[in-house]
Formats: structure tokens, sequence, C-alpha cells
């Protein structure tokens, strides 16, 4: 059975490149326009991976991760944040409310496929492990960016 992704991005454009692409790969795709779209479909039938805008008008995909975790769906499915903030202290926020992987807009189509089909073949160990990984890696390079800044 193909793996179930959905897609969210109030840009239409996106959305419907990223769903064409995913699909072409062989994975069921569907979409939302805004965050609480996406968030009603994912209480109705949890995906595998979540390829989430971070910034779209109304619910954001910050209001997005935070609405998956209180409703304990966060640990059920994979969340790929894409956008266009592109600092460290951007990537440590999303890290930390609960995306496992991180993409900066504009992305190539061939990065995509790659970090798609990477991080739906994580076992639930190695996510949890990545997870812990990346949110001390987006920290320390925080750090360090805050440090140059000043």
């Amino acid at each position: 059975m193909a793996s179930r992704i959905h897609v969210v991005d109030d840009d239409t454009t996106i959305r419907q490149m990223v769903t064409l692409l995913m699909v072409e790969e062989g994975y069921e795709v569907a979409g939302s326009k805004d965050g609480e779209e996406a968030v009603r479909a994912c209480l109705l039938d949890p995906p595998d991976l979540l390829i989430l805008d971070m910034m779209m008008p109304g619910m954001d995909g910050y209001g997005v991760l935070s609405a998956l975790d209180t409703s304990g769906l966060r640990d059920r499915m994979r969340v790929l944040a894409l956008t266009a903030r592109s600092s460290e202290q951007d990537r440590e926020r999303i890290l930390e409310l609960g995306a496992d992987g991180y993409m900066a807009k504009p992305f190539e189509s061939d990065d995509l496929v790659t970090t798609v089909t990477e991080l739906l073949a994580l076992s639930h160990e190695e996510l949890v492990a990545r997870r812990m990984r990346d949110k001390d890696t987006a920290h320390l390079l925080s750090q360090l960016e805050s440090l140059f800044d000043t």
C-alpha cells in the first residue's frame, strides 16, 4: 500500500506542484489550502506524512503543529516543514514544535523527493533519534547565528 501524504500550502501553484510530484512517485496525496482545513483532515484520517507550509494566513504551520500535538496526532505522522524563512532561529522553532524535517523555499524537486523518501523510510525508533539530533543541532546553530549577529 502506498504511503499517504497530505500537502498544506496556501499557494495553489506550490500545492499542485508538490501534489503532482508526489503522485508521480507513487504516493496517495490529498491537499489543504490552509491550516484549519489541514487539521480537520488529519483528525479524520491521519496521513503518513504532512508536507506543511509554515507561513499561511489564519492558522499557520506553527498553529498546525501545535494543534497536532494537542490532539495527540503528532506522534502518528511525520511532518516536513516547507518555509521561506531560513534563519537558524526559525529552523530551531520549527523542529522544537515537532517537525521531522525542514526545507527552505524555493526547493529543488529532487531534494523534496529524497527528503520525503527518507522520512517515510525511518522506523519509529530512528525517527525519535533523528528528532532529538535535529533539535540539538538546530539549537546549536541558532546559538552560533546569534553570536555572529551581535
